[in-house]
């Protein structure tokens, strides 16, 4: 048994959907349990709708429900599947749930977390009810499974937890046995449901986090994330024209370049993967007989290649904080004080440098910048700078290679380097830079350190 993960881009057109069809189709041996995101760019629709009926715009949000429904009905006639009554019977029920949380949205005058799922929610459904359609009229029996019947999820809308234990139950009970009479479930990504009913979600970017919780729930050998991309790459291929496919990266590596901003797979994904210990690929659904990138704890990689950049991620829009304090010094306290304000604000930290009197330290998050300053002003002084950006070389072994952060800084002799963080972890090194000097930096680095041969064990040339 194997677990499926489409992202939007993959379902975003009658032709895509096509592709993934055949995708599933060529895996029927292997028992496939199928997670699809949303058509692509409708998610985003739907935030846009939460705001309109929060705003109180009824006549907005009734053209933008219509062109939603429309976009489904489209693609519906396009796919020939029309004259399936169970579709027709779910996209009926799908339209009156959306139109049910809208109205609920309205009726409250303000716009929840839980309304707030309740709407976003809605794309998956709609993708999860035609994909079944599609393998049906290809001769492949399917059916949608609400993942809302095996996903339990605590009540913190937006950003739920999975109930691991009970959903493994749900998913063993319901998902094993349908894949096993030979038939493929087709399951919402990013989407669950409390003890009581109620819709949440695992935050933007989920469907990938949810397709390896089932493939631990099932105790699958691998889970295929199937995105647009042919696997993981040496750099951002927007960036970078050359950037080349990685065939094998450990469960660490891959980590590390998710929390830095590359966008093949979303920070969560590889957790389920490492602590139940299965592999996941990474493939492209426009591309499907290329080979991917596969993330395991067992990789085929001679540990003497190690101590080499695999690959260079970024994120951008950053806002520097650098904290100054005489008091500082030698100073029981401080550190625990300045953390606890960030907590305090539920603002994320993406890198710290530190001296004796100073701490310097990214946050992308400045929702609640102003009340931070004004908690650390009383104890420090406070130095704000926006627009950088972090820098993030990954390979196994960087730390205890020699010279990679000498050949890194003298290639960016030219360039204001703000905080530099490397001692913490093996397999990274990360520096922050002004946001408008990105793409020199990432090109130069990867000029240095992808051109002439490459090993062909690690790099698809």
């Amino acid at each position: 048994m194997i677990v499926m993960k489409f992202g939007g881009t993959s379902v975003g057109s009658a032709d895509a959907i096509i592709r993934v069809r055949d995708i599933i189709q060529s895996r029927k041996a292997q028992q496939p349990v199928v997670v699809t995101s949303a058509v692509g760019g409708v998610t985003n629709k739907l935030v846009a709708l939460t705001k309109l009926a929060a705003e109180g715009n009824r006549a907005k949000a009734d053209t933008v429900i219509a062109e939603f429904i429309e976009t489904h009905i489209s693609l519906i006639a396009e796919l020939e599947i029309d004259s399936d009554a169970d579709l027709a019977a779910e996209i009926k029920t799908g339209t009156l749930m959306l139109n049910d949380a809208i109205d609920a949205i309205f009726s409250a005058g303000q716009l929840t977390k839980e309304l707030y799922d309740s709407v976003i929610s809605m794309g998956e459904y709609f993708t999860a009810n035609m994909l079944p359609a599609v393998l049906r009229a290809a001769g492949s029996p399917s059916q949608m499974v609400d993942s809302r019947s095996i996903l339990i999820t605590d009540d913190n809308f937006s950003t739920a937890l999975p109930l691991y234990e009970i959903s493994k139950n749900n998913a063993q009970a319901k998902l094993a046995a349908l894949a096993a009479a030979g038939e493929t479930p087709v399951l919402q990504g990013f989407i669950g449901n409390t003890k009581d009913g109620r819709t949440t979600t695992l935050g933007r970017g989920g469907s990938d986090y949810s397709a390896t919780l089932f493939g631990a729930m099932l105790d699958v050998e691998y889970v295929e994330i199937w995105s647009d991309v042919d696997g993981v790459l040496t750099a951002d291929p927007s960036i970078v024209d050359d950037a080349h496919r990685i065939r094998y990266m450990s469960f660490q590596e891959a980590a590390e370049l998710a929390y830095f901003g590359a966008k093949v797979l979303h920070p969560a994904t590889l957790v389920p993967a490492v602590e139940h210990d299965f592999s996941v690929v990474v493939l492209n659904s426009m591309n499907p007989e290329f080979k991917g990138t596969t993330i395991s704890a067992h990789h085929p990689i001679d540990p003497k290649l190690e101590g080499r950049v695999k690959s260079i991620a970024y994120k951008e829009d950053l806002t520097v904080i650098t904290v100054t304090s005489s008091r500082m010094l030698m100073a029981h306290g401080f550190m625990a004080r300045l953390f606890a304000t960030f907590e305090k604000f539920e603002t994320a930290i993406d890198l710290v440098s530190t001296s004796e009197v100073t701490v310097s330290l990214t946050v992308d998050n400045t929702t609640n910048l102003n009340q931070i300053i004004g908690e650390l002003e009383a104890i420090a002084t406070v130095q704000v700078e926006h627009q950088k950006a972090i820098v993030c070389l990954v390979g196994e072994g960087l730390k205890r290679t020699k010279g990679i952060p000498g050949q890194i800084f003298g290639l960016l002799q030219d360039t204001r380097i703000y905080s530099i963080s490397q001692g913490a972890s093996e397999i990274n090194l990360s520096f922050v830079i002004d946001e408008e000097h990105l793409p020199t930096v990432v090109t130069r680095l990867h000029s240095f350190f992808f051109n002439g041969d490459l090993d062909p064990h690690i790099f698809a040339i």
